[in-house]
């Protein structure tokens, strides 16, 4: 079953499906992202919420690789 949840990016909505089970994790989810993307808008070094997006999704993609690096990340993250 599948479950509609609204999240909060930078002040904007949007709705997403995920499987009933996974709504509590695609919530810690889209607050991890939100709070990289602010951090990012506040630094003012980037501008436009396409290439905020972009470096948010660089910067948590680098922390991934660095966690599997270190073996604190299973490979199928």
């Amino acid at each position: 079953m599948f479950a509609h949840v609204n999240v909060k990016i930078l002040e904007k909505e949007y709705e997403v499906s995920c499987p009933a089970n996974e709504r509590a994790d695609l919530l810690d989810s889209a607050e991890v992202l939100n709070g990289k993307m602010r951090e990012i808008r506040d630094s003012g070094k980037v501008v436009g919420l396409d290439r905020i997006a972009v470096m948010a999704a660089l910067n948590l993609a680098n922390d991934l690789l660095k966690a599997r690096q270190k073996g604190d990340v299973l490979e199928s993250a």
